[in-house]
């Protein structure tokens, strides 16, 4: 699982680094066109000692250096920062997840924990938008995706993603997957799913069994609000 995790996030930091230098080196190019730099070049006293040629790749190699410190530094980054919103806590617009689907005391698929999780996802579409944290227990302690995973048809972390699409897409509908990210970070050499979801423009809808559901965030709690609070409440947040 976790050699998986590394395996991708090798692939795309290679991709990036790759997609960058082409972007920096076309820019490089278009730059050394415009204009006869070298004749610029020859007019000051520096010339006698560095030849163009020499300052020209000389330049170019310092700009892909700074490049590959940035994107690895970022990438880098990217695990620091999982930490630092697991380590504030659950709130209003955080909240964790042991599981997407794998209860662990039944030891089978739930479609509560994920009737859960899309629920979570709801009430931040309809409050301040907020991050789920999939993969991380009560106590902020890595528990990982390796149950949910081997309880996929595809056991890797795209199908982890697909599936989730499913039961977005399901339960809120297509129209509000824009509002959401979901990404993979590793933590305590654990894989986790961080979900960030932003404030929706209009009130999303958690498909039941029975019917729709409406639910906010109050405090670290998701609440669903009686028919008779949902209007007043839609109205006070979007009109």
């Amino acid at each position: 699982m976790f050699s998986g995790l590394r395996h991708k996030k090798s692939f795309l930091l290679i991709r990036n680094l790759i997609a960058v230098e082409v972007i920096a080196y076309g820019l490089f190019m278009l730059v050394a066109l415009s204009a006869d730099w070298a004749e610029a070049y020859s007019r000051f006293g520096v010339s006698d000692y560095l030849s163009f040629t020499v300052l020209e790749f000389t330049s170019l190699a310092m700009v892909q250096i700074a490049i590959v410190v940035f994107v690895v530094t970022r990438s880098f980054r990217e695990d620091r920062d999982i930490k630092e919103i697991i380590r504030s806590g659950e709130d209003e617009r955080l909240e964790f997840k042991t599981s997407l689907r794998w209860d662990v005391r039944r030891n089978e698929i739930s479609k509560e924990l994920e009737r859960s999780a899309m629920k979570t996802v709801a009430a931040f579409l309809n409050s301040d938008g907020g991050n789920l944290v999939i993969g991380v227990d009560d106590e902020q302690r890595a528990v990982g995706l390796a149950a949910d995973i081997n309880s996929l048809n595809k056991k890797s972390h795209d199908g982890f993603e697909n599936h989730f699409n499913n039961l977005f897409i399901s339960m809120l509908g297509p129209e509000f997957r824009q509002y959401v990210r979901l990404s993979f970070h590793t933590l305590d050499d654990k894989s986790v799913s961080l979900v960030q979801v932003d404030r929706a423009h209009r009130p999303a809808y958690l498909k039941t069994e029975k019917g729709e559901d409406f639910f906010i965030r109050t405090g670290n709690a998701t609440t669903a609000l009686k028919v008779s609070q949902v209007a007043s409440y839609i109205s006070a947040q979007w009109q």
